[in-house]
C-alpha cells in the first residue's frame, strides 16, 4: 500500500484552507493578549456634602483598576463610603493617603477637603476579535478533517 507524503497531503485544497484558517485563528486569538494601559485622574476641594469622585465609565469600561486617592486639609471631618462599609477620618494639618477598592465615594461633615484621585487600569483593545478567532478555529479544524480524510482516501484507493 503506497504511502502519502506530507507535500502530497498539502496538495488537497481543503486541508491547505484549514491549516491556514488555524494559523490565522491562532494569529487573531494572540493580537488579543495585546494591553493598553489607561489612566485618569481627578482633583479638587470637596465642600460638606456627598461626592461622587471618578469616572463611572472609565471605571468600569477597563479591567484591573488601581485607585489612590491623596486627600489633605487644616481641619475636616469626612467618611469614605466602600460598598457597605463606612470608614471616618478626621484629618488636622493632615494628609492621608488611600487606596480604596471601589468608585469612592466621600461624605464630608465639616471643613473642606481637597483631593487627587487617581485609577489605572488595563484595556484590551483586541480582546472581541476572539470570537473571530474561534469561529475560524472551528472551520479550520473542520476544512483539515474533510482534507485530510480525503486524502488518506485517495491513498486507500492508490489515485495519489
Amino acid at each position: 500500500m503506497p504511502m502519502g507524503t506530507l507535500r502530497e497531503a498539502m496538495g488537497y485544497p481543503l486541508l491547505r484552507a484549514g491549516i491556514l484558517l488555524l494559523v490565522l485563528a491562532l494569529l487573531i486569538s494572540a493580537a488579543g493578549f495585546y494591553r493598553v494601559t489607561k489612566s485618569y485622574s481627578s482633583s479638587g476641594t470637596l465642600g460638606e456634602g456627598m461626592h461622587y469622585l471618578g469616572d463611572d465609565k472609565f471605571e468600569t469600561d477597563y479591567v484591573y483598576p488601581n485607585r489612590t486617592l491623596v486627600v489633605q486639609s487644616e481641619n475636616a471631618t469626612f467618611s469614605l463610603l466602600q460598598g457597605d462599609e463606612m470608614y471616618n477620618y478626621t484629618l488636622v494639618n493632615d494628609s492621608l493617603t488611600l487606596y480604596p477598592a471601589q468608585r469612592p465615594v466621600i461624605y464630608v461633615f465639616k471643613g473642606r477637603v481637597e483631593y487627587n484621585y487617581t485609577v489605572t487600569a488595563q484595556d484590551y483593545p483586541y480582546a472581541v476579535y476572539s470570537l473571530v478567532a474561534f469561529v475560524l478555529m472551528l472551520v479550520g479544524v473542520v476544512f483539515s478533517f474533510m482534507g485530510y480524510t480525503q486524502f488518506l482516501r485517495d491513498v486507500k484507493e492508490g489515485k495519489k
